[in-house]
């Protein structure tokens, strides 16, 4: 996969996940060591094949719903 399209998307998702370290920043905006695990995790996770939605299960699997800005859609969440 071409490292331009690699980059884009772990931008992408990084953008939409929170630091489980510091709460208040983005994966991608923060500096602290989880966020930078994170960051390697997904591009190793999208140059092995997986899917945007495929990684974002993972993180939610291993961190919690909250480490994703946006909620899965239900009810419970159907008001935000």
């Amino acid at each position: 996969m071409r490292i331009i399209v690699v980059d884009a998307r772990a931008r992408n998702i990084s953008h939409n996940v929170r630091c489980t370290e510091c709460g208040s920043q983005s994966i991608e905006d923060s500096q602290a060591d989880i966020a930078i695990l994170l960051r390697k995790l997904i591009r190793d996770e999208i140059r092995g094949g997986k899917s945007d939605k495929d990684i974002y299960k993972k993180l939610e699997d291993d961190f919690g719903e909250t480490v994703l800005y946006a909620p899965k859609f239900d009810l419970q969440t159907a008001a935000l």
